[in-house]
C-alpha cells in the first residue's frame, strides 16, 4: 500500500494508530499496524456497522472467536486464552487466523456493538452524584445511555477506593479502586441521592445473565487485562442478581419517551461515559438536543464522562451540566478510570 492510500484512508490512519489508541495492549498495538499494511484485514474491518470503531469490532470479533476455541495458533499470543507466552511476531497467525474465519468475523462485526463495561468508570459517576447530591434533596431518577449490561447503574452496590479511603457498600465482592492524582485531597464520594428509580438505554442492551453475552464482554477487554475481565465478571454477577429496566433502541429516539415516563417534579440524571465517541457524526447534534430535551419539564443533570482534546491521549473529562446552565468540569481521569484528578493537566502517556 503506497504512502499516499494511506494517508488518504481514515481506516488506515485508525489502524496504524494502534499505539497510542490500545497504549495498554502491546499486543493489540503490533495487531492494529498489521491490519494497517494489509488491504485483505482492512477490507474485513470495513464491515463495522456505522458508528462502530472498526479497530476495537474487529480485535474483539477475532479474541471472541479465541475465547470460544483457544486451542487456535493464534491463541498463544493472548494471556485471556491462558497463554500470552509466545515469543516472536504474532502478525502471520493473525493474519492467518482472520483470513481463514472471515465470514465469522464479518458476521460479528456487522451484528455486533463496541459495548465495554469498564466497571471502574462507576467511581466517576458516583462522584457526579455526590455533587449531585448537593444539589438537590430530591429522589431522583437515573437514565444511563449507552448502558450496556447496566453495571454503572448498580454502581451504588459497590465499594470505592480511593486515595486510601473507601465508600460504599463494605461487603461488596465489586471493588472499585482508582489511584488519586489530585494536588489535593480525594473528593467525598458520599452522600448520595436517594435514587427514586434507575433505567437504562443501548441499542442491544446486554443482559448479564446470558453466557454468551458475557463472553463478548470478556472480549472487549483487551487480553492483558486480566484485573479489569475479573472485576467485570464480578460486577456482572451483581447485575444478574438484580437487572436494572432497560429499553432497546437509539437514545435520540427513545429518551424523549423515558423522561416523559418520569413523574413530573423528579430530577432526573441523565449519565454517559466514552459512548458519544461511537455515535454517528451526523447524529451528535440529534444525541445533544435529545439530552437537553429532558429538562423542558424536569429539573435536568447531565454527567458525562468523554474523550476530550484538551487532555491529549487516554485523557477524559467528566461534566456536569444542569439545564441549560454552562456545563461545569468536577474531574478528570484516564479512560478507563484507572487514575482521577481535579486537575485539568494532561497525562498523555498513562495506560
Amino acid at each position: 500500500m503506497s504512502t499516499a492510500q494511506s494517508a488518504a484512508d481514515p481506516l488506515v490512519e485508525l489502524f496504524a494508530d494502534s499505539p497510542r489508541h490500545f497504549a495498554g495492549s502491546p499486543l493489540y498495538a503490533r495487531l492494529g499496524q498489521v491490519v494497517a499494511a494489509d488491504e485483505r484485514l482492512l477490507a474485513i474491518a470495513r464491515h463495522a456497522r456505522s458508528g462502530q470503531l472498526p479497530s476495537n469490532l474487529l480485535l474483539a470479533s477475532v479474541h471472541y472467536l479465541l475465547l470460544r476455541d483457544p486451542a487456535q495458533e493464534l491463541a498463544a499470543w493472548y494471556p485471556s486464552c491462558g497463554a500470552g507466552t509466545a515469543t516472536g511476531d504474532p502478525g502471520p497467525a493473525f493474519t492467518a487466523f482472520c483470513l481463514r474465519r472471515r465470514e465469522e468475523i464479518v458476521a460479528l462485526m456487522r451484528r455486533r456493538l463496541v459495548q465495554t463495561n469498564v466497571v471502574k468508570r462507576s467511581a466517576v459517576l458516583r462522584l457526579g452524584m455526590t455533587v449531585v447530591a448537593s444539589m438537590t434533596d430530591e429522589p431522583v431518577t437515573l437514565i444511563e445511555v449507552g448502558s450496556s449490561a447496566g453495571v454503572h447503574l448498580r454502581f451504588d452496590d459497590y465499594r470505592y477506593d480511593l486515595a486510601g479511603r473507601t465508600w460504599g457498600r463494605a461487603s461488596s465482592a465489586v471493588v472499585v479502586s482508582a489511584e488519586w492524582r489530585g494536588e489535593g485531597p480525594p473528593p467525598d464520594l458520599g452522600p448520595l441521592p436517594v435514587i427514586a428509580d434507575r433505567v437504562g438505554i443501548d441499542l442491544n442492551p446486554i443482559d448479564a445473565r446470558d453466557p454468551d453475552e458475557r463472553l463478548w464482554l470478556r472480549a472487549l477487554i483487551w487480553p492483558e487485562n486480566t484485573a479489569q475481565a475479573t472485576l467485570q465478571d464480578e460486577a456482572l454477577r451483581a447485575v444478574a442478581a438484580n437487572p436494572p429496566r432497560t429499553y432497546a433502541g437509539d437514545a435520540v429516539d427513545l429518551l424523549p419517551e423515558v423522561v416523559a415516563g418520569v413523574p413530573r417534579g423528579t430530577p432526573v440524571v441523565i449519565f454517559h461515559s466514552a459512548t458519544r465517541l461511537h455515535v454517528p457524526a451526523e447524529r451528535r447534534e440529534a444525541f445533544d438536543a435529545a439530552i437537553a430535551g429532558a429538562g423542558r419539564e424536569h429539573d435536568l443533570f447531565h454527567l458525562s464522562f468523554e474523550a476530550s482534546r484538551d487532555l491529549g491521549t487516554q485523557g477524559f473529562a467528566l461534566e456536569l451540566r444542569r439545564g441549560g446552565e454552562p456545563g461545569r468540569r468536577l474531574a478528570i481521569g484516564h479512560g478507563h478510570a484507572e487514575w482521577i484528578s481535579d486537575s485539568g493537566e494532561a497525562r498523555p502517556d498513562v495506560s
